[in-house]
């Protein structure tokens, strides 16, 4: 019945669009179909048969502008993977609101504008906040951001709830209050975002947040209470280019202090038709010794783009055991002249920040490791038409000793291909 009401509330949306555009072009439609097929065999085992699914990603999206005023836009969202339905004649629950957002220009004559609802927090390089387009749902966030003096010194102030335990109470009955009342145990991120044009060629972006989540531990602290400090820096230089980036965080992760760090720096230079390019990403970890919280997490980053396309290690710090990680990448480009074709190699080295002891039945005292291992991604872009585009993308993982480790017994190389339609209405 949900999926049937979206569809309805689309469908009359796209005909008074229709009967509207004969006297205003305020209103704009957009719209996205991603579909990709995938083969899978990113478990180090060859004796196994690799994985292959296809998923979908559709999204529709309504701007209407108000006197140029208030702006509205709502955006659905359908992910699925190919056969997910039980039967075909079966349906599953999968639209849902991607985005659905009111803005208010200048209110009350102020030089701000007010965003509030559901929308998409993407900022810089996205390497601390990201809307995680590659993936098949994607990252949104539900709050309110002020954009400050947007035409003379732009400044984003945002608040944002990551997660809220409170249903919402129609009826106001004793039944519905807590008593004795109990603490909040909300997530929410509280923010602000600033762009200095250095000059034309130049800029630097500063990001700050709180994050606070109110979910209490066994002593009764807050899970976690941090702060994370960052700046990114990005400049060009004729042929050649840099990104720096740092970022420093610190607080409370329950009774444990939070001191953890990233620091990035990247090189391309550019010749006609040929980039290269190197860098390096430090991603700080936990020592095993120590009592604090060392290790730097990027949880809201679109992690894809940075860490290897094979996505071994987008949800830090979990998939390095908390141990950080350090990537070093060389990277090449080619863009043939009149040519819809681009063609990509990044080569990445994976070590974790901080050594990991392993032990195990033939070595119970254990022995240090460092080495995730090496990937190469190969992609190829074809721009079919403007906003459409066809990529293919294959990746291979020469396993160091922690990956050999970690998926034990599978220790071979392992491999990953995609074939990817994006369409862009």
């Amino acid at each position: 019945m949900k999926r049937i009401i979206a569809l309805l509330f689309v469908f009359t949306l796209l005909i008074s669009i229709n009967s509207y555009s004969q006297i205003s072009d305020d209103w704009k439609l957009s719209g996205q179909i991603q579909i990709r097929s995938e083969l899978d065999g990113r478990d180090f085992d060859n004796d196994t048969y690799p994985l292959s699914f296809a998923s979908l990603r559709t999204r529709l999206g309504v701007n209407k502008s108000f006197t140029d005023r208030v702006q509205f836009f709502v955006q659905f969202q359908d992910s699925r993977v190919f056969g997910e339905e039980p039967n075909t004649l079966s349906a599953i629950d999968n639209i849902d609101l991607h985005q659905g957002y009111v803005t208010l220009v200048k209110p009350f004559n102020l030089d701000l504008n007010v965003q509030t609802g559901r929308f998409e927090v993407a900022y810089g390089t996205e390497r601390f906040f990201g809307a995680v387009g590659w993936h098949y749902v994607g990252r949104s966030f539900d709050g309110v951001r002020f954009e400050i003096a947007p035409s003379s010194f732009p400044l984003d102030i945002f608040a944002l709830t990551v997660r809220e335990p409170q249903n919402y109470i129609g009826n106001a009955v004793p039944s519905a209050y807590s008593n004795p009342s109990v603490p909040a145990t909300s997530h929410s991120i509280y923010g602000l975002y600033k762009i200095f044009n250095i000059s034309e060629k130049s800029r630097l972006d500063l990001l700050g947040y709180y994050e606070n989540n109110r979910a209490r531990t066994n002593q009764g602290d807050n899970a976690l209470k941090m702060f994370t400090l960052a700046g990114t820096y990005s400049g060009k230089y004729d042929k050649l280019s840099t990104v720096v980036e740092a970022a420093y965080q610190f607080g409370k992760m329950g009774e444990m202090d939070v001191g953890a760090y990233l620091v990035s720096a990247s090189l391309e230079y550019k010749m006609n038709e040929v980039s290269l390019g190197a860098g390096a990403d430090l991603l700080s970890g936990t020592d095993n010794a120590s009592s604090d919280f060392n290790t730097f997490q990027p949880i809201y980053g679109t992690n894809h783009k940075f860490y290897g396309y094979m996505d071994y290690f987008i949800n830090i710090p979990g998939n390095t055991f908390f141990a950080g990680l350090n990537d070093f990448y060389l990277r090449f480009n080619y863009m043939p002249k009149d040519s819809k074709l681009t063609f990509f190699a990044d080569l990445h080295h994976f070590m974790s920040n901080k050594s990991i002891l392993v032990t195990s039945v033939q070595n119970p005292d254990g022995e240090e490791q460092n080495t995730f291992g090496q990937e190469l991604d190969l992609t190829v872009r074809y721009n079919f038409i403007k906003g459409t585009t066809i990529t293919w993308g294959g990746s291979l993982f020469f396993p160091g000793d922690l990956m050999k480790t970690f998926f034990a017994p599978g220790e071979d190389l392992s491999f990953w291909s995609y074939l990817m339609i994006t369409a862009n209405l």
